[in-house]
């Protein structure tokens, strides 16, 4: 892996991220609850893969990984207030921020009660839900590492991160990007907003890995 392919993946990716937000500021959420309130978990994602994108440019390695986690995470719970939490869930998640409603939420569901919920949702895209299982399983342990300050940060600001690490990061998180922009726009309820989608995951496979579509 040489800088000047890492500086490339830099400059795709930010391209790609341009185009992501050009093509979300033109949705709405399909004026139901549960898609508005699935929308700003995907915006949420959105907005943590920019700033991963940011502290990167910034060589705040550790920084920028561990933002990889609330942004893989963020995704799922949109996937999962879409296809199988509960209207009771849905209504906790979609109230203004108290000290009462936020007891009340308490968060929300870990990750794996999300996962335990979508597969066990017959009406949940069963390939999507794979591939963000599969993600979660090579990926998590160190991004729980990154997220908590334990040995995977502390030995690579000891020691350096290698030019490849940092890509496969970015990628990774781009293939987060892309299917949370493929969430935001079946909020959307039509159909025809697929379209720019499946460009941009033609444009952009420099930058992506294989992905799903629907």
């Amino acid at each position: 892996m040489t800088e000047e392919k890492l500086h490339q993946l830099f400059d795709r990716t930010t391209q790609f991220h341009d185009a992501v937000q050009t093509h979300v500021q033109k949705l709405l959420p399909a004026p139901v609850q549960r898609f508005v309130i699935a929308f700003q978990s995907g915006l949420l994602s959105l907005e943590h893969a920019a700033s991963t994108l940011v502290l990167f440019k910034q060589g705040l390695l550790s920084s920028a990984i561990a933002l990889t986690r609330p942004q893989f995470e963020s995704l799922v719970r949109g996937v999962w207030l879409l296809h199988a939490a509960s209207d009771n869930w849905v209504n906790k998640l979609s109230e203004p921020l108290t000290v009462e409603t936020a007891k009340r939420a308490n968060e929300g569901l870990g990750l794996a009660d999300m996962f335990k919920e979508l597969e066990g949702n017959p009406n949940a895209p069963a390939p999507i839900v794979g591939q963000l299982r599969e993600y979660k399983e090579v990926t998590w342990k160190a991004m729980n590492s990154y997220a908590h300050g334990g040995l995977h940060p502390l030995s690579r600001t000891a020691t350096g991160y290698p030019a490849q690490l940092i890509y496969d990061v970015i990628r990774n998180s781009n293939a987060v990007v892309a299917l949370t922009t493929q969430l935001q726009t079946i909020l959307t309820g039509h159909p025809h907003n697929m379209v720019p989608v499946r460009q941009m995951h033609t444009d952009f496979a420099d930058v992506l890995p294989v992905l799903s579509q629907s």
